[in-house]
């Protein structure tokens, strides 16, 4: 995976996601999952390259993937 932050591509539903994921992949967008069912994609890029993955045809948002950590069990604070 290209180094960089962690993203989430929402795709419009307006073309296929075989043709926005080569669409990604050729902007510079490293692929981690492809979520077919919600229509989402995951993976690595730079800030630029999400500023420039906005524009694309068949993507509707990127948002940056954020981290949660809910702690062990028997922790007394979850956040």
């Amino acid at each position: 995976m290209a180094s960089g932050k962690r993203w989430i591509v929402t795709t419009s539903g307006d073309q296929s996601l075989d043709d926005i994921q080569k669409s990604l992949s050729k902007s510079g967008f490293a692929i981690d999952q492809v979520l077919g069912e919600i229509g989402c994609i995951t993976g690595s890029a730079s800030d630029d390259v999400a500023k420039k993955l906005r524009g694309m045809p068949g993507v509707a948002d990127v948002s940056a993937e954020l981290s949660i950590d809910i702690g062990p069990p028997d922790a007394p604070v979850t956040w």
